[in-house]
């Protein structure tokens, strides 16, 4: 990609109101952001525990399979099919994405915990957002 077009490209994601693009094809990787800054280093956060580390380098991101309206319950029932801190199995359903009638399980990548929900119930996510992040164990 010439600098030309990545500026055009730039000024049409501002345009539409796009904070970040990520393109992934079979031998390229493309990530655009804007508004998005490195954290700087202080030295509350440069010192940290080994253990705080540990638990952030285990986390894994959940991410949407699909498009859709994430559901963390089937729509008949008022249950979550799985609770924030809440042991699952690999590949049970932990949310839906919904695409009208169509529903989409999202599944656990691996025996574990569910730390955080990162998308809101009823957020209209794409393909590839983090939805979740993700404690595996044994």
């Amino acid at each position: 990609m010439r600098p030309g077009e990545m500026a055009d490209l730039a000024a049409a994601m501002i345009a539409a109101g796009i904070a970040r693009l990520e393109l992934i094809g079979p031998d390229f990787r493309l990530a655009l952001a804007r508004g998005e800054a490195a954290p700087e280093e202080t030295d509350e956060t440069a010192g940290g525990t080994e253990a705080a580390a540990e638990t952030d380098a285990d986390v894994i991101p959940v991410t949407a399979p699909a498009l859709g309206m994430l559901l963390r319950a089937h729509p008949l029932h008022e249950r979550p099919l799985a609770g924030d801190g809440e042991a699952v199995v690999a590949g049970q359903a932990i949310a839906l994405l919904r695409i009208g009638a169509l529903m989409t399980p999202v599944a656990a990548p691996a025996n574990g915990v569910i730390v955080a929900a990162l998308a809101e119930e009823g957020a209209l996510v794409g393909y590839g957002d983090r939805l979740f992040d993700f404690l595996p164990h044994d």
